[in-house]
C-alpha cells in the first residue's frame, strides 16, 4: 500500500465545493477502501478547523455543519506523524514556504513519500519538490 502525506488542502475539498473535489474525493474513497496510506502532521486538523471556520465568517457554511464535518474528519483514518522539528524552518527557506506548508513538505521529505496537494503547480515549493509532489486537480 504507498503512502502519502496528505495536504489540508486535498482534506477540505472532500467536504467542501471547491473546483477539484471530485478529484479529491477520490483519493478520499482510496483512504476509506484501504488502498493508501494517509499521514498528516496534527497542525492539518488545526488547518482544517480554520478553513471550515473561515467558510462559516463568509457565510457560506453553518456552524452546525461546520462542527459535524470537524467530528467527522477527526475520525478519519489518518495517521499522525510529526517532521522533525529542527528540519522546518530550513525546509521553509529553502523552498520559498511558509511555515505551515513546511511542515508538511519535510515531513514528505522526512518519510520519503509524496506530499498530495492541490497547490498549484507553479507555486515555488511545488516546483522545487518535484517528484515528491503528487498534485490532485480536477
Amino acid at each position: 500500500m504507498k503512502t502519502y502525506v496528505l495536504d489540508t488542502s486535498v482534506a477540505a475539498a472532500w467536504y467542501l465545493p471547491e473546483r477539484f473535489a471530485v478529484a479529491a474525493r477520490r483519493w478520499q474513497k482510496r483512504l476509506v477502501e484501504n488502498r493508501v496510506r494517509l499521514l498528516v502532521p496534527s497542525l492539518h486538523f488545526w488547518e482544517l478547523g480554520n478553513v471550515l471556520r473561515t467558510y462559516v465568517r463568509r457565510g457560506e457554511l453553518e456552524s452546525g455543519l461546520a462542527q459535524e464535518v470537524f467530528a467527522l474528519h477527526l475520525d478519519a483514518p489518518l495517521e499522525v506523524a510529526e517532521p522533525e522539528r529542527s528540519e522546518v524552518l530550513t525546509t521553509a527557506l529553502e523552498m520559498d514556504a511558509t511555515m505551515y506548508d513546511a511542515v508538511f513538505i519535510a515531513l514528505a521529505r522526512g518519510q520519503g513519500v509524496p506530499l498530495l496537494t492541490a497547490e498549484r503547480k507553479t507555486t515555488p515549493w511545488v516546483v522545487r519538490l518535484g517528484k515528491l509532489v503528487e498534485p490532485v486537480r480536477g
